[in-house]
């Protein structure tokens, strides 16, 4: 892989993993507008979707890597 092609890879890859997603951005306003002590139970809430989501899509990845045709 080219210098030029990588570095923009890890520049692009680092814009992604800062950018703060929806649920976070739902979690800090309901946190401002309501204090941290009420936020909690969202706070538990977005983190048991996230631990269900990623073990679904990893699934699902893995479902449609195995149906992958071998070449």
């Amino acid at each position: 892989m080219p210098l030029d092609h990588w570095l923009a890879f890890v520049a692009a890859s680092t814009l992604l993993l800062v950018m703060p997603g929806p649920t976070i951005l739902t979690v800090i306003s309901y946190a401002m507008s309501h204090g941290r002590r009420v936020s909690v139970p969202l706070v538990a809430a977005v983190a048991l979707g996230d631990s269900t989501a990623l073990p679904c899509s990893l699934a699902g990845l893995g479902a449609l890597l195995a149906k992958r045709p071998k070449t």
